[in-house]
């Protein structure tokens, strides 16, 4: 069979082996130049590859297709232009693993936000049990890397994964909420919306669990449709399911913004039948991720919080409620997904002693009714000077933006602000 691989990131370079090994005729289609290097790799495999995407995808049997190939793309083109079969590295390494560990459990994790804390925290509670697991997907990790012997592999599954999906459906699918994201990607709402419901419909379908937020608008007659709610869930640093009541000895997971990922990963580990000693100690010993409300430093009174990785509206919303009570300075940056943001403008507006906004957030905030709160500036070297003469309780950096517009990445955002903060405040 001839397989194209549409797209040489992180996912579909892990697959080259796999699929050479399967004795498949292998190709690769780019829009972009390959380095050298990547080029010699290929003559020495005998893999054919073009740096535009034109005859090898077209002519291909199978394409498998990088999350970030956009449908409206040259290749997404060709390919349905050509009714070619397509899928994902997710759904290859899937069917993959089941045909070899057909006992193993799947956990797909999906949502707007929290979808990389609620796959950490179901996989960290997992491995202190004497369960296997392995952690893999959107989280950056191709499940083709993972061993074949794991009792449960744990997913973090994006709306790109399941837009190009055909047939993936974890064991547990696991929805955590739903707000305008991406629409720079997915052609409308309804489009990125229904990319992430699809994984838990296809759940029931093959007699899963769908484990969905209950403020999400979806109807099904089945059995093994789990509908929950921070708010009912979660009570007094408790989560209540069933007979069962969870102590969350945690201080960060008991912040209002993981509450729905704490109620998801408790709901989802007492399905699968995990004893409540086991999850309160796997919940008490679970550590922050770098980037979401990361409490990296405290300088003469005032804790800075790193949650560079909200870059979203729903997300920052969230974050900056987690500080109702305190005094707290906000700083928002990045480049806008066309998204409402008046909850978070009203929020700031409310319960934040200061705002301080750089990059091409600036133009988007400003549309909004501000009061004198929000201070606008070019750059991050400015928000430090001002952060030096302004005393907070807490600054908390949850940019509500993607980005691009000054930084590689989140991550890349996150060290500077990071950096920035503990070079220059004494």
């Amino acid at each position: 069979m001839k397989v194209c691989l549409v797209g040489f990131g992180k996912s579909n370079s892990a697959l080259v082996d796999i699929i050479l090994d399967k004795g498949n005729s292998l190709c690769i289609s780019n829009n972009n130049k390959f380095s050298e290097e990547e080029k010699k790799f290929f003559i020495r495999n005998n893999i054919k590859f073009e740096e535009d995407h034109g005859e090898l995808l077209k002519t291909t049997d199978l394409a498998i297709i990088s999350p970030g190939i956009r449908p409206n793309s040259k290749a997404a083109k060709i390919i349905f232009d050509n009714n070619i079969n397509y899928t994902t590295e997710l759904e290859y390494s899937w069917m993959h693993l089941k045909r070899f560990n057909p006992n193993a459990t799947f956990i797909g994790v999906t949502g707007t936000n929290g979808k990389t804390t609620t796959t950490s925290l179901i996989n960290h509670i997992i491995q202190i049990s004497d369960k296997s697991s392995y952690k893999a997907g959107n989280i950056g990790i191709p499940l083709i890397n993972a061993p074949l012997n794991i009792d449960y592999y744990v997913l973090e599954v994006s709306s790109f994964q399941m837009y190009w999906s055909k047939k993936f459906s974890p064991d547990i699918a696991i929805l955590l909420n739903l707000a305008p994201d991406h629409l720079n990607w997915h052609s409308d709402l309804e489009e990125y919306y229904n990319s992430k419901l699809n994984m838990g419909g296809r759940t029931l379908e093959n007699y899963g669990t769908f484990i969905i937020n209950s403020e999400i608008d979806y109807e099904c007659s089945k059995n093994n449709l789990i509908k929950f709610s921070p708010k009912y869930n979660y009570k007094e640093k408790k989560v209540f399911y069933k007979n069962e009541e969870i102590m969350v000895k945690n201080d960060t997971l008991n912040l209002a913004i993981y509450r729905e990922n704490v109620v998801a990963a408790v709901i989802c580990l007492l399905e699968l039948n995990f004893d409540k000693k086991t999850i309160e100690m796997g919940i008490s010993t679970f550590k922050p991720l770098a980037h979401r409300l990361e409490n990296f430093a405290h300088i003469n009174g005032t804790y800075y919080i790193n949650d560079s990785k909200a870059t979203n509206v729903h997300s920052a919303y969230y974050s900056y409620m987690s500080f109702r009570n305190k005094k707290y300075i906000a700083i928002l940056s990045g480049e806008p997904k066309n998204e409402d943001m008046s909850k978070l403008i009203e929020e700031l507006n409310q319960y934040a002693a200061k705002v301080l906004v750089f990059g091409q957030m600036v133009s988007e905030v400003k549309k909004y009714k501000l009061t004198d709160k929000f201070l606008f500036l070019n750059n991050l070297k400015e928000v430090v000077e001002v952060l030096k003469n302004t005393e907070s309780e807490f600054v908390v950096f949850s940019p509500s933006g993607a980005s691009f517009d000054l930084f590689k990445n989140y991550e890349h955002r996150g060290y500077e602000f990071k950096k920035s903060i503990l070079e220059n405040i004494q």
